[in-house]
């Protein structure tokens, strides 16, 4: 009873303090909860680098979207810049005249212009299937997303990310679905189906660099049919490995770099991401669990540096 009260304190004071709300009678996470277990994931995941390897990434509260240029110019919608307020105050006040309070409109405002920064189209593609749950790799994978969603709505505002789950079917996740995501009960690998979905996230923002990311601990098993079915066979068909190699052409065509973080070392799999690796000339990393969170943040940073 103790404990059923304590419970119902800790309830009210996250409804409280805007963490959780009712919806249909059930506790949901708001947008708020979402940002920051994002933001803790992140914190998880620097704090390993730090503790390995000192100085082998960016500060995460250092800098902005680029380095202030020194002018300024009108507010536009839509604009990230940091608002500058000397300027924009300067204008209500010769707008109004020295009469008393300063009211500001719209058109007084000014944004600092910043550097230009190249922007990337990231794509996320996270193993769903039943066997990341058996081998114990599915909360790291879902961590994993969580930091990769908060860096870049953070760090990297520009960008646009995206992040696919796949198992028998891809299917795009939002933000606000990775904190309750579970796994699928279901048997299969699409992951000509993720790169489908994360082709046309691609295709839909040509002047970004391409970055994807593919995180999985098992080969291809399943691909999706014409008519829109998905076909399951394991050991995998010819017919799967073909088509989904033949998406990760079409990524190579599109200058994206596929980089696999894997979470098994059987031998079907390291023969199916070599095969990727000598076509596409991206990266293979053999991570645990442990470490998955670091090796992506970093690679995506390493990235993002070099671009």
């Amino acid at each position: 009873v103790d404990d059923l009260d304590a419970l119902r304190r800790i309830e009210r004071e996250l409804e409280r303090q805007g963490y959780l709300r009712r919806q249909r009678g059930k506790l949901e996470l708001t947008p708020k909860a979402v940002r920051r277990l994002g933001e803790t994931a992140l914190r998880r995941v620097f704090a390993s680098l730090d503790a390995g390897r000192r100085g082998d990434h960016d500060q995460v509260d250092a800098g902005s979207a680029g380095e202030l240029t020194g002018s300024s110019r009108p507010w536009r919608f839509g604009d990230e810049q940091p608002i500058d307020v000397v300027r924009t105050v300067v204008n209500g006040v010769r707008r109004g005249g020295a009469a008393g309070t300063v009211t500001l409109s719209v058109d007084d405002f000014e944004v600092a212009e910043t550097e230009r920064r190249t922007a990337a189209a990231v794509c996320l593609l996270v193993d769903l299937s039943y066997s990341m749950a058996l081998r114990g790799t599915w909360a790291a994978a879902k961590q994993t997303a969580m930091a990769l969603q908060a860096l870049v709505a953070s760090k990297f505002p520009q960008d646009s990310v995206q992040i696919v789950g796949f198992s028998n079917y891809a299917r795009v996740l939002q933000p606000d679905e990775l904190a309750g995501l579970e796994w699928d009960m279901v048997q299969g690998t699409n992951l000509h189906h993720a790169l489908l979905i994360a082709g046309r996230h691609l295709d839909r923002h040509p002047d970004f660099e391409p970055v994807v990311l593919v995180v999985t601990d098992g080969e291809p098993t399943a691909h999706l049919r014409r008519n829109g079915s998905a076909a399951f066979e394991w050991p995998p068909t010819r017919e799967t490995l073909d088509l989904t190699l033949a998406e990760v052409d079409k990524m190579t065509r599109r200058r994206a770099t596929l980089n696999v973080f894997m979470l098994a070392d059987d031998e079907r799999l390291k023969d199916f991401v070599n095969e990727v690796a000598r076509r596409n000339g991206g990266r293979v990393f053999s991570s645990n669990a442990d470490r998955l969170g670091e090796y992506v943040v970093s690679d995506f940073l390493r990235t993002r540096r070099k671009r």
